[in-house]
C-alpha cells in the first residue's frame, strides 16, 4: 500500500475529529460500469411488507456527537489497522466503532432492513482520527432508485449461514451491512461524477453483528457483539469520474466492493454472515480484511430504538 503525504501531515487521508474523513487505502480513479439488477436480492423484489423510505440516519455517528452507539474495537492486529489507514501508525489506542442505523423496510420473510452510518476512530500520537461510512444513496449518476433498494443487503435476519443456535433455543438474529466511505482526491473530498487528475483513495466496510441479545421480558434489544471488515479500492487505474452508484452494486472497474456471492454472479446476502472472497474474473479478488471485533454495543441506541 503506497503511503502518500499531504500538507496536513496526518497520513494518507485521516483527518482530525470533527470531519467526515476517510482513511482507507489508495487507488487511482477510473470510470465504472454499474448494474441495475445483476446483484438482486431474491428476498427483496416485490416482497416488502412495510417501507419507511423517508427515513434517514444522521450522516455522522455517535463518535461525532450525533445519535447511535459506540463500542471498543479489539484490533485483529496492528498490521490490519495500518492496511486500513494506508499509512504506518505508531502507538494506536482507543479504537472504537460507532453504529447509527434506522429501519428502512420489513420483508415478508421477517427480515428487517437497516441502513445508516458506521464510523471508525482511533488515537495515535495524541491525535484522534475518525472516518464515517454511509449506506445511503450518494446522489449523482445512480442506477438505484430508492434508499430501500440501496440497502437491500443490509438485513437483521435469523437465516444467515454461520449464525449460532444456542441449545434448545431458536436461532438468534444477526446483522451485516455494506457502508461506503467518502472518496478523496489528494486530500479533497469528491462528489459523484467528479474527475480526479491524481491519486484516488477510498473503500468500504462491512459491519457484522453476530450476537444480538434481547431481554426476556420483551423490553427490546440489549447488547450486541460482532466485527468490522474493510476493503480498499483497487489501485493502478487511470483518471475517471466517481460513480454515484454504491460500490456493492458496481460490477466492473476499481470501485467494486461486493461480497456474499456464494459462487454465483449475484449477491446472496444470507449465504454468509461474514464477508466472503469474491473472484472478479480477471485473476483478482475482492477480499475484506477483519479490522477487529467488538462487544458491548448498545443495540437499542445503535438501531435508534427500532429493533424489537
Amino acid at each position: 500500500m503506497k503511503r502518500v503525504e499531504h500538507k496536513l501531515k496526518i497520513g494518507a487521508l485521516a483527518l482530525l475529529v470533527g470531519t467526515a474523513a476517510f482513511t482507507v487505502g489508495c487507488s487511482h480513479s477510473m470510470g465504472s460500469s454499474s448494474s441495475n439488477g445483476n446483484n438482486s436480492n431474491p428476498n427483496y423484489n416485490g416482497n416488502l411488507v412495510a417501507s419507511t423510505t423517508g427515513a434517514s440516519s444522521p450522516t455522522q455517528t455517535v463518535l461525532q456527537g450525533t445519535g447511535g452507539a459506540q463500542a471498543i474495537i479489539t484490533l485483529t492486529n496492528k498490521s490490519a489497522l495500518d492496511q486500513y489507514t494506508g499509512w504506518i501508525t505508531n502507538t494506536p489506542s482507543d479504537e472504537r466503532v460507532g453504529v447509527n442505523l434506522v429501519k428502512l423496510a420489513t420483508l415478508k420473510t421477517g427480515d428487517i432492513e437497516f441502513g445508516g452510518a458506521v464510523s471508525i476512530a482511533f488515537t495515535d500520537n495524541g491525535n484522534t482520527y475518525i472516518d464515517t461510512f454511509s449506506s445511503h444513496l450518494q446522489g449523482g449518476p445512480n442506477t438505484i432508485g430508492s434508499d430501500v433498494e440501496n440497502n437491500q443487503y443490509n438485513l437483521v435476519s435469523t437465516s444467515y449461514s454461520g449464525l449460532t443456535n444456542p441449545s434448545g433455543q431458536p436461532y438468534a438474529p444477526g446483522y451485516h451491512g455494506f457502508f461506503e466511505g467518502t472518496t478523496y482526491c489528494d486530500g479533497v473530498p469528491m462528489a459523484p461524477g467528479q474527475y480526479c487528475p491524481g491519486q484516488m483513495f477510498g473503500g468500504a466496510v462491512v459491519l457484522v453483528i453476530d450476537q444480538m441479545q434481547f431481554s426476556a421480558d420483551g423490553e427490546g434489544a440489549g447488547m450486541g457483539s460482532g466485527s468490522v471488515w474493510f476493503y480498499n479500492y483497487q489501485a493502478g487505474y487511470g483518471t475517471g469520474p466517481i460513480p454515484g452508484t454504491s460500490c456493492w452494486f458496481i460490477t466492473d472497474g476499481p470501485y467494486q466492493c461486493g461480497s456474499f456471492f456464494n459462487n454465483t454472479s449475484s449477491i446472496n446476502t444470507l449465504s454468509s454472515l461474514n464477508p466472503t472472497p469474491t473472484h472478479l474474473g480477471n485473476g483478482s479478488y475482492i477480499t475484506y480484511t477483519e479490522l477487529g471485533t467488538f462487544t458491548g454495543l448498545n443495540l437499542g441506541a445503535a438501531f435508534n430504538g427500532q429493533l424489537q
